[in-house]
């Protein structure tokens, strides 16, 4: 079906971001609907979609106890998985079995499963236990979806028992910042994804899709599952990324380079710019935290894929000498705590003559 079309080929945009050291760097969406419960489109069009957005894996997590078209279609929840798969290997994407489970308001996604007819129609703290009798690796979906994202008693009950591994920060156009701490608090592992149940159009550069950023030693399902164990994740939306100190600060590092580090400033000349080039699909919003009173940089935005000129001045105040400085930026889009963002540090020389 997704070659079908021979005179609409389909286009891939790259989405680049960085590998980090160790680690490739993978983009997912590990929660996506089909036909087979509540979505709109057969299981196949999750791929094709996911190919063009640059995405390297997915998962298509149908409700268990199906949906709309449950009288029509077989009841089976493997199969949106076992449609997928050929189309998956051809594209090389990994495809995730999943499945969603539900009561009430509370939703979870069981990644990694084996059988998602075993819990057809269970209730959510049952289903759990049996799909992690599975192995399954266990997400708590839209916790703030229609209610407040706190932590419910039904959740903590499910968590004492070892049953929730992570969360989504992100569910499709809802953020929930006020949940990552829970991320260490809890030692939960954190997650961007689409929860797409329509058609998913192709992304404008100001909208880009909900992502996982999935830092993995071996790009299979192995080293997938691998990662989310370990927690190797960040939850990327629009401009916005969360994840730990660790990673962001590799990610950054992948994706901006910066030059010349060194300048020559005299009465005549107070004023050289600084290329700031960003090789990643993330943009970087950047403020100048801390420097000397006598050093005015123009930082801002840095957008994906390009290079930036911005200027660096001294001021008439300015000593006489060579100096090391370490011109201290914040990242105000890059978040790795609770109210507290990326701080990465520019080391300079500056020689100041009169």
């Amino acid at each position: 079906m997704f070659f079908a079309a021979a005179a609409s080929p389909q286009v891939r945009n790259p989405l680049p971001v960085p590998d980090i050291p160790g680690y490739k760097t993978l983009k997912c969406d590990f929660h996506m609907h089909t036909v087979f419960s509540d979505g709109q489109v057969w299981p196949v069009a999750r791929l094709s979609e996911a190919w063009r957005d640059g995405l390297d894996a997915i998962a298509i997590s149908d409700h268990s106890g199906g949906g709309r078209n449950r009288a029509v279609l077989k009841p089976d929840l493997n199969v949106p998985h076992q449609l997928a798969s050929p189309l998956a290997r051809q594209l090389g994407l990994l495809l995730v079995p999943a499945v969603e489970v539900a009561q009430g308001l509370t939703h979870c996604n069981a990644l990694f499963i084996k059988d998602a007819n075993e819990v057809d129609k269970m209730e959510l703290l049952p289903a759990l236990r049996k799909l992690r009798a599975q192995g399954a690796f266990i997400l708590w979906n839209h916790p703030g979806w229609r209610r407040a994202p706190v932590w419910y008693p039904d959740i903590d009950a499910a968590h004492k028992e070892g049953l929730i591994d992570g969360f989504e920060i992100v569910n499709d156009k809802e953020t929930y910042p006020e949940t990552f701490a829970w991320a260490e608090e809890k030692k939960l592992t954190l997650f961007a994804n689409s929860d797409v149940h329509a058609t998913l159009e192709e992304q404008s550069p100001g909208e880009r899709r909900q992502i996982t950023l999935v830092f993995v030693r071996t790009s299979d399902l192995q080293g997938l599952r691998e990662a989310l164990d370990s927690r190797r994740t960040a939850a990327w939306y629009r401009d916005d990324v969360w994840g730990s100190e660790e990673h962001l600060q590799a990610l950054w590092q992948g994706a901006v380079t910066m030059d010349p580090l060194r300048f020559a400033f005299s009465a005549e000349e107070r004023s050289f710019g600084l290329r700031m080039r960003n090789s990643s699909a993330i943009p970087f919003r950047v403020r100048v935290k801390d420097s000397p009173g006598w050093l005015e940089f123009g930082a801002g935005e840095i957008p994906p894929e390009r290079i930036v000129f911005s200027p660096l001045r001294i001021g008439k105040e300015a000593p006489a000498g060579h100096h090391r400085i370490d011109l201290e930026l914040e990242v105000t889009n890059l978040h790795v705590a609770p109210g507290r963002n990326l701080v990465v540090r520019l080391p300079l020389e500056i020689g100041v003559s009169r």
